[in-house]
């Protein structure tokens, strides 16, 4: 769960649903999408079923809904190990004076290239194919 829509791509509109905390409050989701994670060795991966929560000051990740995915987590002193299905280690979070797991995510913001619209002639193609030069396309 998320408020930061800048983390968020490939939104599924069709799900609007309520959702309620441990002290009965409820809030209303914004669809579910897809978020782009960068890990330490600079490898993408993606995390699915995000939720979209217009008013949420922090993200939220459930370890139940983990579970029921096939990761499994391995509690040590001080802090808890999630393994992904291949028993690769994707997490590591230390207890905080609250009780939870604080990580830290390397979300990538989103953002979409687009060319400038120009009514000369000769950017016409460039602009369609993304070339970087005239060369290319100069008959």
């Amino acid at each position: 769960m998320t408020g930061n829509r800048d983390w968020l791509i490939d939104l599924n509109p069709n799900v609007k649903n309520k959702l309620r905390f441990a002290d009965n409050n409820t809030i209303s989701a914004k669809g579910i999408w897809k978020m782009m994670i960068t890990h330490k060795d600079g490898k993408i991966a993606y995390m699915h079923d995000v939720v979209y929560v217009l008013t949420m000051k922090n993200s939220l990740l459930s370890l139940g809904q983990l579970f029921e995915k096939g990761f499994t987590m391995a509690k040590q002193q001080n802090h808890i190990e999630i393994y992904d299905s291949k028993q690769m280690l994707v997490l590591k979070a230390p207890l905080s004076k609250n009780r939870t797991f604080k990580i830290n995510l390397d979300a990538n913001a989103i953002q979409c290239l687009s060319t400038i619209n120009t009514e000369e002639e000769s950017w016409l193609w460039p602009n369609r194919h993304g070339h970087l030069n005239f060369k290319t396309t100069q008959l």
